[in-house]
């Protein structure tokens, strides 16, 4: 009952947020508007945009369904007021989404076909201790409780929340990918809930290559990007092959160009 009346509130809710939703563009702006009850419009200027994001949590990718936002260095503009939301719909098919992106900012051309990890970095990721299942069997070691008044069920739990922790690793190696096309970079990973991060090349500030001792073992490293937004954007890319670090580290060398060139303009 708890959960159908949930269930209908959700979808009332997003009715009225969402309903006449209506967006366009021309060569400068993105224009919004939505809400039944209360109509809002607001508009952001796409040289603002600083990258896009695609997420999909779990129903949603039964569903085939995403939610689309933009990452603006500024705010978005609703009449005399500024927003820092800035996600254009939150139930769209994904093949929709990506048209989407791609009729709005035609500089955000999302490929499907990218980079899949190594087999290697699924090995490391199950062999990684989940300090999340130390403590919680611990605790629930500790208390013992009972569920639905069956004695000594705490061990049952914490079986049913490893193999939770291993699902989300084995969906997260499955999920996470990578391409670099020219100006474009795609980062995408995540477990019961993925996201896909697009952005150009001469909008990330600041990168950063790290790589453990165990990570060293399996050739693998973890990538960082920094993109100008409000609040700053961070992405990150963990357990991708050595070859990748490198042929990352040459891609973003061409920033240097792109920037000189865009403060020339």
């Amino acid at each position: 009952m708890i959960i159908a009346a949930s269930f209908t509130f959700g979808i009332i809710h997003t009715f009225i947020k969402y309903g006449k939703y209506e967006i366009s563009s021309d060569s400068e702006r993105v224009y919004i508007k939505k809400g039944v009850v209360s109509e809002a419009s607001f508009s952001i200027a796409k040289e603002r945009v600083q990258a896009v994001e695609i997420t999909q949590s779990f129903s949603k990718r039964v569903l085939g369904l995403a939610e689309v936002k933009l990452i603006s260095a500024g705010s978005l503009a609703m009449g005399a007021e500024d927003l820092n939301i800035s996600s254009l719909y939150p139930f769209l098919p994904k093949q929709k989404a990506y048209a989407l992106v791609a009729d709005l900012l035609p500089g955000y051309q999302i490929q499907e076909d990218m980079q899949r990890l190594p087999r290697r970095a699924l090995w490391l990721r199950m062999l990684k201790p989940s300090w999340l299942w130390l403590f919680a069997t611990a605790a629930l070691f500790y208390f013992k409780p009972n569920f639905l008044g069956i004695v000594e069920t705490w061990w049952t739990a914490s079986i049913l929340l490893l193999i939770v922790i291993f699902a989300s690793r084995i969906l997260d190696f499955l999920h996470t990918r990578y391409l670099l096309n020219d100006e474009l970079i795609q980062l995408k990973d995540g477990g019961f809930t993925s996201t896909l991060f697009v952005t150009k090349r001469e909008k990330i500030v600041e990168v950063e290559i790290k790589q453990n001792r165990i990570q060293r073992a399996f050739g693998l490293s973890s990538l960082k990007t920094v993109t100008r937004a409000r609040p700053i954007h961070t992405s990150h890319l963990e357990d991708v092959p050595d070859a990748l670090s490198g042929t990352f580290r040459l891609w973003y060398r061409g920033r240097i160009r792109e920037v000189k060139l865009d403060a020339s303009n």
